[in-house]
């Protein structure tokens, strides 16, 4: 888990966290993608919508990876509005979420956000190498 300002200039920070922790896990490369891809769509919500603070948290379970990212303050009006448009480059990120997770949920409390995602991955196999995440 870490605990970050909700402002864009740290979802970076938040997906190099998610990254050490993927390869601390052994998950694939194909799988690590999907993951940061979420957590960066998520934080960059949470930092674009959020209020004070956001915190993420990814947890790792038999073969799943959980991830949650939360953002504290009062409630704002729901900041996931889908495209307008073809031209239009917002409301993309829950759809692309939803996409790449086998499961989504968003709880809503009186000064919270909670998004949650999971997906099923896989680990790659005791001495093998691979690569490095993308960070970008």
């Amino acid at each position: 888990m870490i605990a970050l300002p909700a402002e864009e200039r740290w979802v970076y920070t938040a997906r190099h966290f998610a990254a050490s922790l993927l390869a601390r896990w052994d998950v694939v490369p194909e799988d690590q993608d999907s993951v940061l891809l979420i957590v960066g769509e998520l934080a960059g919500n949470a930092a674009q919508h959020g209020r004070a603070d956001m915190i993420v948290r990814l947890t790792f379970e038999g073969r799943a990876v959980r991830i949650e990212v939360a953002d504290s303050g009062a409630s704002a009006p729901s900041p996931h509005p889908r495209c307008a448009g073809a031209g239009d480059e917002h409301g993309r990120g829950v759809g692309i979420v939803e996409f790449l997770a086998d499961w989504t949920e968003t709880l809503e409390e009186r000064d919270r956000r909670r998004d949650r995602a999971g997906l099923r991955i896989a680990t790659a196999p005791a001495g093998s190498s691979r690569a490095d995440p993308v960070l970008g």
